[in-house]
């Protein structure tokens, strides 16, 4: 949601962003994989666990040519979720530090009046540490009202 910061911030990331897709279609996903994977703060160097890494890689591309524009110029309707009252709570990895993306999410959290809460961990925490990151969503859970069973 790089449109919700700040202009010359959107800037440099809506520009970064078309940078990555121009590279994905020219030099191929990996290479783009590999320049995305260096934005994120405090991720591992191997962008996922070997087992899942290897899973995924052949929905990399079709991501790359399909999805990542969409993806990079997403920005939900927030009139609309706030019309709809629909209950939002946004999340981040405490290990993200004040990289671009939290900085969107958070703005996204003061945009909607919503709780934007912490996660362990960094980007994608739930490949790496997808204990901790299933605790965190019950927790979260539990706390706005929806208890484990049924809901």
């Amino acid at each position: 949601m790089i449109e919700l910061l700040p202009y010359p911030d959107a800037e440099k990331w809506r520009s970064f962003h078309h940078d990555i897709y121009t590279k994905s279609q020219h030099e191929g996903w990996q290479a783009a994989q590999t320049e995305f994977m260096a934005s994120l703060i405090n991720v591992p160097d191997t962008p996922y666990p070997p087992d899942l890494n290897e899973r995924i890689s052949g929905n990399i591309d079709f991501f790359f040519k399909h999805e990542y524009k969409a993806f990079a110029a997403y920005l939900p309707n927030i009139e609309s979720i706030r019309n709809n009252n629909v209950h939002m709570v946004t999340a981040v990895g405490r290990d993200s530090d004040n990289a671009y993306y939290v900085q969107a999410t958070k703005a996204l959290a003061t945009k909607l009046g919503c709780e934007n809460v912490e996660f362990p961990g960094h980007h994608d925490v739930s490949f790496w540490m997808p204990e901790e990151f299933a605790n965190a969503i019950q927790q979260t859970l539990e706390r706005h009202g929806h208890s484990q069973k049924g809901q």
